[in-house]
């Protein structure tokens, strides 16, 4: 059998991809559409969105 790289061959570290949080920076952001197309952007909302403004009240990325 061959060997199967892990998490589909991603090439980028998702440990310092995330905030401080733990979670990843796409919790922080929302999908906004733009206008009379089918493309989207991300813009940054402040606090997560699992964790709430409680815990966490902006991105911080952990440093690596």
């Amino acid at each position: 059998m061959e060997a199967r790289p892990e998490l589909g061959g991603a090439s980028f570290p998702l440990r310092a991809a995330r905030c401080r949080c733990g979670h990843l920076p796409t919790h922080h952001m929302n999908v906004v559409p733009i206008a009379a197309s089918a493309s989207f952007r991300l813009d940054p909302s402040g606090p997560c969105a699992i964790c709430g403004e409680a815990v966490c009240r902006r991105y911080t990325p952990v440093a690596a």
